[in-house]
């Protein structure tokens, strides 16, 4: 049993340090390309940073583990708002100084994917769907970012790119995905047998051990940016990775196989799940701060879920 935990955790070790390569690699490629800050942090991070939860659910679909998906997606996400949003503001609280455009967004596809698992399994139509309208977003976000580019700020990006060797970027950004692979594949493996010999079921491997483990760069990066003061950086990592999770992740194995969740999600899961996305939502778009009481009540909430589906 104590060698199965430590091969989880070595597991997760690659997968973090694997993100942490594919990020670098993806931002070293996308600024040769003269592709914006902007871009670059509310999609090539955001993605990034949520490869390993992109990885590990493919993998888990491909094994035939589906349950492991959603369990992955919705804990994820939880943990997200919860953990890097709430926990990050009881530290160090922060004002958004930053455009809401994204957040009716953000809600407004959290409830659709809260439905469609409601109604039955996600299947591969509703997969290719959730994938196109993730493909959508990332090229409004780009146009979006296109009307505000400024000559000056043309010059200065070609001046910082011009050392970087777009050969070493990619080799970069491949080992990275290798490195996520191999991770996936000893988490997936050792986390099921894991929870055989604690009776949990798919769906609580994906929320409990794989979500929490595969959300550690949200985390990690959201403490940074906060205690640096950047917390529409915090904020956005947050938003873009939900939104990447539900359209692309879950999108993606949707393909793969239909995902199909157990009871106790559909009862507490997904309302918990709607709840606190809701009130993040509204933190942003009304209040655009999210203080200490922000951050216990976000934080306090994801505690309770975390009781009730385990329960």
């Amino acid at each position: 049993m104590y060698l199965t935990v430590i091969l989880v955790i070595v597991g997760f070790l690659l997968l973090i340090y694997g993100g942490d390569r594919v990020c670098c690699g993806a931002s070293a490629i996308a600024m040769r390309l003269h592709i914006s800050q902007f871009v670059i942090g509310m999609t090539i991070v955001a993605i990034s940073t949520s490869a390993p939860e992109l990885i590990t659910s493919i993998v888990a679909a491909l094994d035939n583990h589906q349950e492991i998906v959603l369990g992955n997606v919705i804990g994820s996400n939880l943990v997200n708002i919860g953990l890097a949003g709430g926990l990050v503001a009881l530290i160090k609280p922060f004002d958004i100084p930053f455009r809401i455009e994204e957040v009716p967004f953000f809600c407004l596809i959290s409830c659709i994917f809260g439905i469609l698992i409601l109604i039955s399994e996600l299947t591969a139509f509703e997969g290719i769907l959730l994938c196109l309208l993730g493909f959508l977003y990332i090229i409004y976000v780009c146009r979006l970012d296109r009307r505000t580019l400024y000559p000056q700020k043309d010059r200065i990006v070609k001046k910082i790119t011009k050392n970087i060797h777009l050969g070493r970027a990619f080799g970069t950004f491949f080992w990275g995905i290798g490195l996520l692979l191999v991770g996936a594949k000893i988490v997936i493996y050792y986390s099921i047998a894991i929870a055989n010999k604690m009776e949990w079921s798919d769906s609580l491997v994906g929320f409990t051990i794989i979500a929490i483990g595969t959300s550690f760069p949200e985390i990690i990066t959201s403490l940074i940016a906060s205690f640096r003061g950047y917390g529409s950086i915090c904020i956005g990592n947050i938003i873009g990775s939900n939104i990447f999770n539900i359209l692309i992740v879950a999108g993606t194995s949707a393909c793969i196989c239909p995902l199909r969740i157990e009871n106790r999600f559909r009862l507490f899961g997904i309302p918990f799940f709607v709840v606190l996305t809701s009130i993040m939502g509204f933190f942003l778009a009304v209040r655009r701060t999210i203080d200490r009481f922000n951050g216990l009540i976000l934080f306090m909430l994801y505690l309770v879920s975390f009781y009730f589906i385990m329960n």
